[in-house]
């Protein structure tokens, strides 16, 4: 079966879907992007990336104009086109194309890349898991609270993960956690929540926010408090929130047990009370 992706308002072969050499996102990484998961046929969490969307645009200066509406019907058309029952829609928009310069024209026209991947969540059940997680010094820009492609040293410290058979990494910066390598953190200290406050430090991320939502609505107390490595060792629960992720449970940090290598119960419910959420 023929892969379908679209670009610059044309559906395509997959593996016709190119851009131009001197487009400013693969030069520059000039370019934002946005991970919208789909389960059972419901885009999770869809407002919400569209908001941090026209956020990360307005952030960079990107004059891209669009409606929920029309790119939400090109993400359907994709996943029909695909025959997918869940995976992933990522979506990228860079500056455009000019000729190579630092200093970017206005009045560029952007380019647009949508496609789909198959993916099969963690969800909760008799099968829902945890994994194992390392922690490592916060490489990355100052302005993490812009969700663009500018992800190199995201890409060194999860290889890096992924040598030492972890999952991901959780960051540091200052003796304080930030966040995951592509994941808002959260920890568990008598039955208190507690995960870092936004600023430009973190990534609004759209599971962060509804998780938060649901944490108020429940009753359970929330703290958006920076926190230190020396916490994150010692708390009863730790786990982790991302578009992709879900909800996903960290049983170890480093060499650290958590929870003695088990699932917390406050995790357990969130994570039952968020995929209720997203289904309905």
């Amino acid at each position: 079966m023929t892969k379908i992706a679209f670009i610059n308002s044309r559906y395509k072969n997959f593996n016709d879907a190119t851009i131009h050499i001197e487009d400013r996102g693969f030069q520059f990484a000039d370019s934002v992007y946005e991970v919208i998961s789909f389960f059972n046929k419901n885009l999770i969490d869809l407002k919400l990336h569209f908001l941090r969307l026209r956020y990360s645009l307005n952030e960079l200066d990107i004059q891209y104009n669009f409606t929920d509406e029309k790119l939400t019907k090109i993400f359907w058309k994709l996943i029909r086109f695909n025959s997918l029952k869940s995976g992933i829609i990522y979506l990228q928009i860079t500056r455009g194309v000019q000729p190579r310069s630092h200093a970017y024209k206005h009045k560029i026209k952007p380019t647009v890349v949508i496609y789909t991947q198959k993916k099969t969540f963690n969800i909760p059940g008799n099968k829902f898991t945890g994994v194992n997680v390392i922690t490592h010094e916060d490489l990355r820009w100052s302005r993490k609270d812009i969700k663009t492609v500018n992800l190199l040293p995201n890409i060194l410290i999860e290889n890096l993960a992924h040598k030492k058979n972890a999952y991901t990494a959780i960051l540091i910066k200052n003796n304080k956690i930030t966040e995951g390598n592509h994941s808002n953190i959260w920890i568990v200290k008598n039955n208190n929540i507690f995960t870092h406050p936004i600023n430009i430090d973190i990534l609004k991320g759209v599971t962060r926010t509804t998780l938060i939502s649901i944490i108020k609505k429940c009753g359970f107390k929330l703290i958006e408090k920076n926190f230190t490595k020396k916490q994150l060792y010692n708390s009863d629960e730790i786990f982790l929130t991302s578009s992709t992720g879900l909800i996903t449970p960290i049983l170890k940090v480093d060499s650290k047990l958590i929870n003695k290598g088990k699932i917390g119960n406050i995790t357990i419910q969130l994570a039952i009370l968020y995929f209720k959420l997203i289904l309905k």
